[in-house]
């Protein structure tokens, strides 16, 4: 697991970066990494607040498709 707010600082790096980029492709992606980074750190924080029950683990693991 990743700590949601070394992903933040990440992403805030990308947006710094993109700001004094020239070239518009360059610029758009590297936004684009920025906001995937936000995205990350939304889904590490959820899933170190609400982690998998054992109940759950057990249903995954032995749901099987016939």
């Amino acid at each position: 697991m990743i700590e949601p707010k070394a992903l933040l600082e990440r992403a805030a790096q990308l947006a710094d970066q993109a700001k004094g980029e020239e070239d518009d492709a360059i610029r758009e992606r590297l936004l684009r990494m920025a906001d995937h980074y936000r995205d990350l750190a939304a889904h590490e924080a959820w899933a170190s607040e609400n982690p998998p029950s054992v109940s759950a683990l057990t249903s995954a693991l032995g749901t099987r498709a016939h």
